[in-house]
């Protein structure tokens, strides 16, 4: 009963058992790759003790972990339309978990970034098909919905990853890392009794690319990559340097500032699991124009707000953001693109996302050399503002608009 009426919060609806599971491995491996960034974000200033780093430096553990799938993401999305999803996610999860839970035996920073760019081998593997997958498995209000659960399961790994790894980062800087081994078992599952969801198609590389291309230029696609961009832009610039920013300014620990990503979490996880009824009758690109207003005023006031659960409250309203815009962005992704080439688009959009995941935290570590942190974050929400404007500049008007190229 409890299952059914989850389903149902959701717009799911009933499904049948081997679609359950199927999306209970998704859903499992999307809340096991949250541990790649935010399990690690709170636990970064606990490094720079035992490492004799600086913290421009810090920046790094994020910018290799990221940086492979700027190369990798439209390989691994090729190979996920032309020959399978399912060995790309187990493996990519034992390959995650693996070199993850290595890092804890590192003697050397350096080590420690050898073995991050080798998870993030396996993280740009996996990424890009837990959307693809429920997008596989799902249709129509069903796959708004699934995208919102996914959300929404993420937010809970929010509200549990960040506390527990700040809390084990005051323990020992390498017990986070640790924990990535759990990983591996949600590989094997997938290995074991994921179905094989690619569509059917008999075209040639060439083709294919070609095709691909051609679609990635629709309008609502390109809003769709530029939402993306600007959402991971804003999340990695703002989130890895919150909890330093509380350390350093407000004088608490680790574990209090990861404790602080309860209201992020809260507020996600509020929006995404009212994904499906919010973009009922309403156009997704508009809603996430909205939604980017509200979290470019959010970052603006994290400097100018005057205690700690005060700064709470502007995390709070982040996150009702990001809960609106996260499965907006993907639906309009998977909604838009046909079932053979979505593994590509899905993946292209990943690129485009890692490479604003590593620009953003070098960018955001180069101005902390000549700029405060609360610069940093007024900064961030101006770009929100301005890139919404360029972002509606994309839309065809009414007049001009043109027919969804998934529907073709």
């Amino acid at each position: 009963m409890r299952a059914r009426n989850a389903t149902s919060l959701f717009g799911l609806g009933d499904l049948a058992p081997a679609k359950k599971k199927a999306l209970g491995i998704v859903y499992a491996s999307s809340v096991a790759l949250m541990m790649g960034v935010n399990f690690i974000q709170p636990a970064l200033p606990a490094l720079s003790g035992p490492f004799g780093i600086s913290d421009s430096a810090l920046a790094l553990v994020m910018t290799v972990f990221t940086a492979p799938a700027i190369f990798l993401s439209p390989i691994f999305g090729v190979i996920a339309d032309l020959y399978g999803r399912r060995l790309l996610l187990g493996w990519g999860l034992i390959v995650f978990g693996l070199f993850g839970a290595s890092m804890a035996l590192a003697p050397s920073f350096t080590w420690l970034l050898v073995l991050r760019t080798l998870q993030g081998v396996g993280f740009s593997a996996v990424i890009p098909l837990t959307i693809v997958l429920i997008g596989d498995l799902l249709e129509g209000d069903n796959e708004i919905g699934g995208q919102g659960l996914k959300v929404f399961l993420d937010r809970i790994g929010y509200l549990v990853f960040p506390p527990l790894g700040g809390l084990l980062a005051t323990i020992a800087w390498f017990w986070p890392f640790v924990f990535y081994v759990l990983t591996v078992p949600v590989g094997v599952a997938a290995l074991l009794w994921m179905p094989e969801t690619k569509g059917k198609s008999n075209e040639k590389t060439l083709t294919y690319l070609g095709d691909m291309l051609r679609l990635a230029r629709h309008p609502r696609l390109l809003v769709a990559f530029s939402a993306g961009f600007l959402r991971f832009f804003l999340d990695y610039g703002f989130l890895t340097y919150f909890p330093l920013f509380l350390v350093r300014t407000h004088g608490i620990s680790t574990a209090t500032a990861g404790l602080l990503y309860v209201f992020f979490s809260a507020g996600a996880m509020i929006t995404a699991s009212q994904a499906g009824r919010i973009a009922a009758g309403r156009d997704k690109a508009h809603i996430l124009f909205m939604a980017f207003v509200v979290s470019g005023a959010a970052v603006v006031a994290v400097p100018f707000v005057p205690g700690v659960w005060l700064v709470g409250g502007a995390l709070f309203f982040y996150g009702l953001a990001n809960g609106v815009i996260s499965p907006m962005q993907k639906s309009l992704l998977t909604q838009n693109a046909p079932t053979e080439l979505r593994g590509g688009i899905v993946s292209f959009d990943r690129l485009i996302q890692q490479v604003s995941k590593t620009t953003s935290t070098s960018v955001v570590g180069l101005l902390l050399v000549t700029a405060e942190l609360p610069t940093i974050f007024w900064m961030l929400g101006i770009l929100s503002f301005a890139s919404v404007g360029l972002m509606a500049l994309l839309l065809p008007s009414p007049r001009h608009a043109v027919a969804s190229p998934g529907a073709s």
